[in-house]
């Protein structure tokens, strides 16, 4: 007697400048009287007074203030110790992002590049040498473009990029790595090793694969009477028996999309069956490398006096509905 079950899933989707008028007024004391004594100091007063008079003419038409000197661009010396400085605190951030082995150590590795790289974009000398002006803004707004590249990526892993190696070849596609690579050849044009300091740490792009398994191939092999016909219309798919209540893989078969299949010799027990779907398999891995979803079937299933069928998409009036996992709450295949 066969059964037939079909699983319903859902997708996720100037100041002001006071002006300060300083009035000085001089009055000239009324000696007229008080030296009518003596006009012979009076007229030696009269004659000094002329001679100041000359002297402090000549000394206001001398008065030559000097302007500010204007501010000098910063040497080229200092201007390379600045980008050795970009170099020094993202290429150890890259390159914890190129050698993570799990997806979650990726994305720590990606969020602190992202946090790094914020802060660096404002940091850039505001005095570069003239020739060095316009490459320094492109550099700028690089890292920052750097910045939101790493932290999209970062939000990624999980569900987007499944695996450690996925993160890492989508960063090396973003805007933010290719800003990186345009503002090190304005810089390079300049000078070479300009462009080596704030690029040079950047793994070439990679392209992403899309590695499948043929349909039907079974993984994990049991004996026993009973059998579980798969369609799928859906992504490719691994389907894995486990022992009811744990993770303990007793079967498994992949599945391609738009595929059918029938895993055979599965042992007369009752089974939980995990769903694990995506794109390009990463048989080392042993997972989906992108586009990764997991799902457990709510219902368990006993072969011991029955074969079984599976539909992995949703239909109308469907009899089985399907709980969604995260990746370390489903079982290897």
């Amino acid at each position: 007697m066969v059964n037939s079950l079909t699983s319903r899933s859902r997708v996720r989707v100037g100041g002001s400048a006071l002006a300060g008028l300083l009035l000085a007024a001089s009055l000239a004391a009324c000696g007229s009287s008080g030296s009518s004594g003596s006009n012979t100091n009076s007229s030696d007063q009269s004659t000094d007074s002329g001679a100041s008079g000359d002297s402090g003419g000549s000394a206001s038409g001398g008065d030559t203030s000097s302007a500010p000197p204007s501010p000098t661009a910063m040497s080229s010396a200092a201007y390379a110790q600045s980008l050795t400085s970009v170099s020094a605190q993202l290429a150890p951030d890259v390159a914890a992002v190129v050698n993570a082995e799990t997806p979650d150590a990726a994305k720590t590795a990606l969020s602190k590049l992202s946090t790094d790289a914020n802060n660096l974009s404002s940091g850039l000398p505001s005095d570069p040498p003239d020739a060095l002006s316009a490459p320094t803004q492109q550099l700028s707004t690089a890292l920052g473009t750097l910045s939101t590249s790493a932290d999209s990526t970062a939000n990624d892993v999980g569900a987007a990029v499944c695996t450690s190696a996925s993160a890492l070849a989508e960063f090396t596609r973003s805007d933010g790595a290719k800003a990186m690579r345009d503002a090190a050849t304005a810089l390079g044009a300049v000078d070479p090793a300009y462009g080596k300091d704030v690029a040079g740490f950047l793994p070439a792009p990679i392209a992403d694969q899309t590695r499948q398994l043929g349909n039907g191939q079974v993984l994990r092999h049991s004996s026993g009477p009973g059998s579980l016909t798969i369609n799928n219309s859906g992504t490719d798919a691994v389907v894995t028996l486990t022992k009811v209540g744990t993770k303990t893989p007793v079967a498994s078969v992949y599945v391609r999309g738009n595929g059918d299949t029938t895993l055979d010799d599965i042992p007369g027990d009752t089974f939980d069956i995990y769903v694990s779907s995506g794109t390009d398999w990463d048989s080392a891995a042993q997972k989906f490398t992108r586009q990764c979803s997991f799902q457990k079937t709510d219902s368990t299933w006993d072969f011991s006096d029955s074969n079984w069928s599976l539909t992995l998409t949703p239909v109308e009036n469907g009899n089985l509905t399907v709980s969604q996992l995260g990746a370390g709450d489903a079982p290897n295949p």
